[in-house]
C-alpha cells in the first residue's frame, strides 16, 4: 500500500526549472559558449554545483565550479524577480488535498535547503510536508536514489509505500533507483527529456485527486 508521495520542486512544485537553464545558457553565453536547451538535458535534475563541474570540464571554462555556481544563481534570480515565482500548475491544490487525506509527504530537490522552503512557504504549503530533503545536503545528487531514500526514511515508509514525482530523467532515475512507484511530469512547457523509465506520466495537476496519485 503507498502512503507517502515524494516531490521534486523545480518543474513540480515549482515553475522554475526554465530559470535554471536559461541562467546557465546565459552564463555560457557571457563566454562566448552557444548552449541549446538540449545539450545541457542531461544535466536536469542534478545540484547546480555538480552541473557547473560538468560545464567546467565539457567547456574547458578558466573560473571554479563554485564561482559559477553563485553566478548562475544569480542570473537565476534575476530572472525570476522579472518574471515572479510561480507553482506549477494544479500543484498547490493537489499538495493540499493529499495532506487533508492524511498522505505523508517529502520534498526532494537538488536545490539548497533555503530555496526549498522559500518556495514551499510563498505557496503557503510548507505545513504540508512531514520532511524536505535537499540533495546538497546528500554525499550524491540525483541519479543517485540517496535522496528519496532519505525521504522515505525521514517519513518512516518502506521505498515500495513511496510514489515519487519527477520531471527530469535523473530524477526518475533516482526515484526508480530507489524501488519507488515513479511519475515522470511532463506538462506541455516542459523540456522533453527522456524519462522512459518512469513507470507513467503526467501532463498536468489539475483535478487529481489522492486517490489518482496513490493507485500507481
Amino acid at each position: 500500500m503507498r502512503r507517502g508521495v515524494l516531490f521534486d520542486m523545480d518543474g513540480v512544485i515549482s515553475d522554475t526549472e526554465r530559470f535554471y537553464v536559461e541562467a546557465m545558457i546565459e552564463r555560457l553565453r557571457r563566454e562566448g559558449i552557444t548552449a541549446t536547451p538540449a545539450e545541457l538535458s542531461s544535466l536536469f535534475g542534478s545540484t547546480m554545483r555538480h552541473n557547473c563541474g560538468v560545464l567546467k570540464e565539457r567547456y574547458g571554462l578558466a573560473k571554479d565550479a563554485d564561482t559559477y555556481v553563485d553566478e548562475i544563481h544569480e542570473i537565476k534570480e534575476q530572472l525570476l524577480g522579472a518574471q515572479g515565482l510561480c507553482p506549477m500548475p494544479g500543484a498547490v491544490e493537489l499538495i493540499q488535498k493529499l495532506h487533508a487525506a492524511g498522505v505523508l509527504m517529502a520534498v526532494a530537490s537538488s536545490s539548497p535547503r533555503e530555496v526549498i522552503e522559500h518556495h514551499m512557504e510563498a505557496f503557503g504549503i510548507m505545513d504540508c510536508f512531514d520532511t524536505i530533503v535537499s540533495g546538497v545536503e546528500c554525499r550524491e545528487g540525483k541519479p543517485a536514489p540517496e535522496i528519496y531514500l532519505r525521504a522515505a526514511e525521514n517519513l518512516g515508509l518502506q521505498p515500495s509505500e513511496c510514489v515519487v514525482i519527477e520531471d527530469s530523467c535523473n530524477g526518475v532515475k533516482a526515484g526508480k533507483a530507489a524501488g519507488m512507484y515513479c511519475y515522470a511530469y511532463v506538462p506541455p512547457q516542459a523540456y522533453r527529456q527522456d524519462v522512459s523509465a518512469a513507470d507513467d506520466q503526467l501532463e498536468s495537476f489539475c483535478g487529481l485527486e489522492p486517490e489518482d496519485i496513490l493507485k500507481g
